[in-house]
């Protein structure tokens, strides 16, 4: 009996300590981003540009940021003429707990969404996205042929190790620590361009197995995916090994689908060192391909 209560006790108070850290984490990281009226970090907005063509481009950002870590490519893509939506997905751009009570269903279900939505007014449209945004949109165009085209910038496609034990022990991660640390340093080569992105550079353990359900789901796909498709991998990429990149765009079934590797960047190549080159190369590749 004693022992029984000693364990009651021990577990009362870790998860006591787990909480406090857990909060302070929330207010550390509130305190480091303004916010709107709607909650939205200053910055991390969805963004709506309009364009001159009948054609449009959707553009998903990643796990654990915003639509800013697009917005430049998205700039690109529209002083081209076309219509450009990057919208921000459940959870992201907000606070700490938004992002850990959201999961792969609603960041999917959103996906789908924007892609109806954008269809009412825009006859063709290409799908595209940054690490886990590209992951969704191969899911997209999988499920929808009528998909233009698909731009896929470091597609987290990867069956990693880390992924698979989460999967396996998110329960128990769960009561050791409410958020981990997501790392992310060397995502981004240029110390500048990292610092400045709108992250939370934390996750769950749950989030994790969230994120391993949409890249299994989008690897599942890949078979379906018979629209162009541009893949674009640093070779210094930090979370995707090269094996793993080749192994995933050789199960494509698209007959017109290409692989450009760049150097010099992390995992990010949409705000790493070399991402002018990146958008020109997206925005070069979508003139043969979007009215």
């Amino acid at each position: 009996m004693n022992g029984f209560l000693l364990l009651t006790a021990f577990v009362a108070a870790w998860w006591a300590v787990r909480t406090v850290i857990a909060k302070r984490e929330e207010r550390r990281f509130e305190a480091a981003y303004r916010r709107g009226a709607d909650g939205i970090i200053t910055g991390a907005e969805p963004i709506r540009l309009t364009g001159t063509r009948r054609s449009a481009v959707l553009l998903f950002h990643g796990y654990n940021d915003s639509p800013q870590s697009v917005s430049s490519l998205a700039d690109t893509l529209h002083a081209r003429g076309w219509t450009v939506w990057a919208p921000l997905l459940p959870g992201h751009g907000r606070t700490l707990q938004a992002f850990a009570r959201s999961s792969a269903d609603e960041w999917l279900d959103a996906a789908r969404q924007e892609f109806t939505a954008l269809g009412v007014t825009h006859d063709e449209i290409a799908v595209g996205g940054l690490s886990m945004g590209g992951a969704i949109a191969l899911t997209l165009a999988a499920e929808h042929p009528e998909v233009r085209a698909v731009v896929a910038l470091a597609p987290y496609l990867h069956a990693s190790m880390p992924l698979r034990l989460f999967d396996a022990l998110a329960p128990i991660a769960g009561l050791g620590a409410r958020y981990v640390w997501s790392g992310g340093t060397r995502s981004v080569h240029d110390a500048a361009a990292g610092a400045a992105m709108i992250s939370y550079r934390r996750s769950t353990p749950r989030l994790l197995v969230q994120l391993d359900r949409v890249v299994r789901e989008a690897r599942a796909n890949l078979p379906r995916v018979r629209q162009p498709v541009l893949v674009v991998q640093s070779r210094e990429d930090n979370r995707i090994p090269e094996t793993s990149a080749v192994e995933a765009f050789e199960r494509l079934a698209s007959t017109d689908k290409t692989l450009h590797w760049v150097t010099g960047a992390g995992h990010v190549v949409t705000v790493d060192y070399g991402h002018e080159d990146v958008e020109r190369i997206v925005a070069d590749w979508l003139e043969t391909r979007l009215a």
